[in-house]
């Protein structure tokens, strides 16, 4: 089946410990095994030939033989295994089979397999069928995607096959609900992703499935009556299941069938995300009884265009017993600092997420909510909060050391000033995701250095724009001597656009063995040589974007793909160099490529780029030219 199989999976966020460079480090070429060198204990004696150390006596002699044995890796309790490889994500786990036949029949388990999905396209649907139907297979068909289908006898035939394991489904770009209907009778998740009913009308039965707790309908482009329909099933009168989980889009049309929905399970949900594509009416109190009675809900995203007075009248209605752990109001201009306090101390000891993204009316007199939380809070983000200040941040969430906020998402926030984030950055002990794109003024090289210095611990870190960065703040120098290398476990950076890095950076700076997506766009001072060395000094990216850098050379090129091994994304876009050579390198060397992005590359002939890529790689994901 080779290629044509492809499955993919989310990467864990829990902390990540690099196993996989020790098993390289400890891999014997020789017998083709790894194997741990336990090396004896240092002597406490600095000299080893005195006379008057006593002898050993027989137990130390044995130990200490024991100590020089080597004891294949192998030979570990799968117990311990098991607990290194839970801290792997998904794509880790996938190189960890290749290891030895052990870790193999290990990550096959049922644990770790439900962390991915298989995909069936057109492409690879009929190697997949002939897989299940002939031999004993190792995939898991609980969670499955169709992508890019259309109706056939074939796909039927397949569902009959795999349809009773399947517990989650996700459709995307695909009307098949007619192949559906009747072959997955333990289904428990339906996602409906963006799709087209061009040759399905009927739209899917959701009443046959008895054990649904989740519905996600993300399908924009879905008829307005199909979405409809789907939403009058869950009513309770015409089915029985709990659950526990929505998402779909408020539209005029649908407001009274969904706000019954909602009433109909309010005291089995735990997980609501509705957005409002439109302005809701100004009646609230249907709104207000369904909401009422959520005492179990968790997490709460309303987002898009949603009036203030339907916005309080939810939030107060909901019971204060109610568990809510993360609440996500982006885009929801007319939040107030008032409702925000509100909310603050309605949920002050279980909020662990907050998502404010374009809430524009926040201002300085939100620190008091900020300080009320910053006790719980583990994810905030307040992007786009354009009238909030470095000052009010500081004190809302680091009046004093703050060991409890992992992520920190700043984006667009213009009046924040580099001595408030420098102190900002000093206070926060524990991040893990930090995004400063677009903050000009306030991310410098001093900025840069204290967060190499206090912020060891960071996985992604985005300073997009950011231009007053230079080589100093990466490499480090006297007046700043922390570089980004003391960064050894980060896996995101983003430095898209920050003009003034030069190639010092790449062949110096970049040294991020765990490293797994890089975004160098906009950068115009990077060349082919900073490119080849970044290579070896972060073999480990996954995904690359070197959009609109002007020196990348066909050449360029196959460096990357030949030296990145696990390269599954690439984004050449507006490189001017580049010529129908790069495509030709990347489907050369790219084993594992599963996303290409060409775009605006005049030396380029789109069209045989199209063709070549359908002829030698027709299962990539996405490619756009």
């Amino acid at each position: 089946m080779g290629n044509s199989l492809i499955t993919c999976g989310k990467p864990s966020h829990r902390r990540e410990r690099r196993f996989l460079e020790r098993l390289s480090n400890t891999y014997a070429q020789a017998h083709r095994k790894i194997e741990f060198r336990m090396m004896p204990l240092l002597g406490l004696s600095g000299n080893k030939g005195s006379t008057d150390s006593p002898p050993l006596s027989p137990e130390k002699k044995d130990r200490r033989a024991v100590r020089k044995k080597k004891v294949p890796i192998d030979m570990l309790p799968n117990e311990m295994w098991l607990e290194v490889m839970s801290y792997l994500t998904y794509n880790d786990l996938k190189q960890l089979r290749m290891v030895s036949w052990h870790c193999r029949d290990l990550v096959n388990r049922r644990k770790f397999m439900l962390q991915g999905k298989v995909i069936v396209t057109r492409h690879n649907l009929a190697a997949i069928r002939e897989h299940v139907e002939n031999a004993p297979s190792k995939l898991s068909f609980e969670r499955i995607e169709l992508r890019n289908l259309k109706q056939s006898p074939q796909l039927d035939g397949f569902l009959k096959l795999v349809g009773p394991e399947v517990r989650h489904l996700q459709v995307s770009h695909a009307p098949v609900f007619r192949n559906i209907n009747g072959k997955m009778p333990n289904l428990k998740v339906l996602t409906i992703a963006a799709t087209t009913v061009l040759d399905d009308n009927l739209g899917i039965n959701l009443k046959q499935f008895i054990n649904l707790e989740a519905f996600e309908c993300d399908g924009v482009s879905l008829d307005s009556a199909l979405k409809l329909s789907m939403l009058l099933q869950l009513r309770k009168p015409t089915n029985k299941v709990r659950l526990r989980h929505l998402q779909f889009e408020f539209t005029h049309d649908n407001e009274d069938v969904l706000v019954a929905v909602l009433r109909d399970h309010a005291k089995t949900l735990e997980y609501i995300d509705i957005f409002f594509s439109c302005s809701p009416s100004v009646e609230t109190l249907p709104w207000c009884l369904a909401f009422e009675a959520m005492s179990n809900l968790g997490v709460l995203k309303l987002s898009g265009n949603c009036h203030l007075l339907l916005l309080d009248s939810i939030l107060r209605a909901m019971p204060q017993e109610a568990p809510l752990r993360q609440l996500d109001l982006t885009g929801m201009l007319s939040l107030t600092n008032e409702l925000l306090l509100y909310v603050a101390s309605k949920w002050e000891f279980t909020l662990k997420s907050l998502d404010l993204m374009f809430c524009v009316q926040l201002n300085s007199a939100c620190i008091n909510a900020l300080r009320q939380l910053s006790g719980q809070l583990k994810c905030l983000t307040m992007a786009y909060c354009r009238e909030l200040t470095g000052v009010a941040l500081l004190k809302g969430i680091a009046s004093k050391p703050n060991y409890v906020i992992q992520e920190l998402h700043l984006e667009e926030v213009c009046f924040i000033d580099e001595e408030s984030l420098c102190e900002l950055l000093v206070r926060l002990y524990n991040l893990r995701r930090l995004s400063l794109d677009n903050c000009r003024q306030a991310v410098t090289d001093r900025t840069m250095s204290l967060i190499c210095k206090y912020q060891t611990g960071l996985r992604q870190l985005n300073i997009e724009y950011c231009i007053k960065i230079t080589d100093k703040g990466f490499l480090g120098c006297p007046d700043f001597p922390y570089p980004i290398s003391r960064l050894r476990g980060l896996r995101e950076l983003n430095i898209r656009g920050c003009k003034n890095l030069t190639d010092r950076v790449l062949k110096e700076a970049l040294v991020l063995p765990e490293l797994r997506i890089l975004s160098l766009g906009y950068c115009s001072l990077f060349y082919p040589e900073g490119f080849e060395a970044l290579t070896h000094n972060a073999p480990a990216i996954e995904t690359l974007c070197i959009a609109s850098c002007m020196k990348v050379e066909d050449d360029t090129v196959r460096h990357i793909m030949r030296n990145l091994k696990r390269l599954r994304s690439i984004n050449i876009s507006n490189c001017m160099r580049l010529t129908l050579q790069s495509i030709q390198h990347i489907l050369r060397h790219g084993h594992n490529m599963v996303e290409l992005i060409a775009c605006s590359i005049d030396g380029m002939d789109q069209e045989q780029a199209q063709r070549l890529i359908e002829k030698q790689r027709p299962q990539m994901k996405q490619v756009l030219l």
